[in-house]
């Protein structure tokens, strides 16, 4: 697999690659409420940097510097996304169940989305916080 391809696919999540060694560190920053699954992590290659200031969770996978292990931390990291991505899908769908559940079908015509993402919350304080959840907080057996 291309280098580009790779960071291509873990997109927006992706911070940066560094190499210590023998080693390479892949520094991802993932939505704080994200669950990692421990399928998906090697405790001794993995190090959790805890929450940078805008609330984004700050993980480091760590592999020796082969073909095999770079692409075995990839298919951990995507294996990641696409759990918690599949999340975030289930809940919206059960969402939709529920509203669909208990209004009327005449109000349910005038239903539309609206997929503009808010990058804020209006008048909220931004949070500020250095503390380094547990790996036993962000990590997860499904």
């Amino acid at each position: 697999m291309k280098m580009f391809d790779f960071l291509n696919k873990i997109g927006e999540y992706f911070s940066q690659i560094r190499r210590l060694e023998t080693y390479l560190v892949f520094d991802l920053l993932f939505p704080n409420s994200w669950k990692i699954p421990k399928r998906f992590v090697q405790e001794d290659k993995f190090l959790n940097n805890g929450e940078t200031e805008d609330g984004k969770l700050a993980l480091s996978f760590i592999c020796d510097f082969t073909s095999k292990d770079v692409e075995q931390i990839y298919e951990n990291i995507i294996g990641i996304i696409n759990f918690n991505l599949e999340r975030l899908f289930d809940q919206k769908v059960n969402e939709l169940k529920t509203l669909f559940d208990s209004q009327k079908l005449d109000s349910l015509k005038e239903l539309k989305f609206d997929i503009n993402q808010q990058t804020e919350i209006p008048n909220e304080p931004k949070k500020k916080s250095n503390r380094v959840k547990s790996t036993e907080e962000i990590t997860t057996e499904e």
